[in-house]
């Protein structure tokens, strides 16, 4: 009897632990997995310049605006974050799809899509966007497949950095 009770306690013990592991190793990954930061091997003012050209050239896609963060920052009260554009780009035919169905329209609150550009204290610079691999599967579905689409264009974009989206 005290041999059952025994292997009852530490299997549930495990199950436990495990849980808590596993929570615990997630909530310490997703800022990284969703988010993608990488070094770029330019200056800051040619970053900008590469991924606008390279937006422009996909099929499809087309830059809708160009954000100085900084000097927004400054205008609003804020302090100086030095170098640090947003990139706002669009395909409208895969916008659409995205957004005919109801179900779907609130995805619009994540629409244009961005890249931000900016330079670190230590002098590089660096580009970050939503990681379209782990935001499609967060919905599922049209929505998913969509994302999908949508990610392989940006990786193709990003060629010159290499990026890669990845679920884990």
């Amino acid at each position: 009897m005290e041999k059952k009770i025994l292997v009852i306690v530490s299997i549930l013990g495990g199950l436990i632990l495990g849980v808590f592991f596993t929570g615990l190793a997630l909530n310490m990954s997703s800022g990284n997995m969703m988010l993608k930061e990488i070094k770029s091997p330019y200056e800051f003012d040619k970053t900008v310049e590469v991924i606008q050209n390279n937006i422009n050239a996909q099929d499809g896609w087309s830059v809708t605006g160009l954000i100085d963060q900084n000097k927004a920052v400054q205008a609003g009260g804020g302090a100086a974050i030095g170098n640090f554009k947003i990139v706002k780009y669009c395909h409208g035919k895969l916008a659409s799809e995205m957004l005919e169905a109801d179900n779907r329209k609130k995805i619009g609150a994540m629409m244009h899509k961005s890249f931000a550009v900016y330079e670190k204290s230590n002098g590089q610079v660096y580009i970050s966007t939503a990681n379209g691999a782990i935001m499609g599967k967060l919905f599922g579905g049209e929505a998913s497949e969509i994302m999908e689409r949508v990610a392989l264009d940006v990786e193709a974009m990003m060629a010159f950095v290499n990026l890669k989206f990845n679920v884990f």
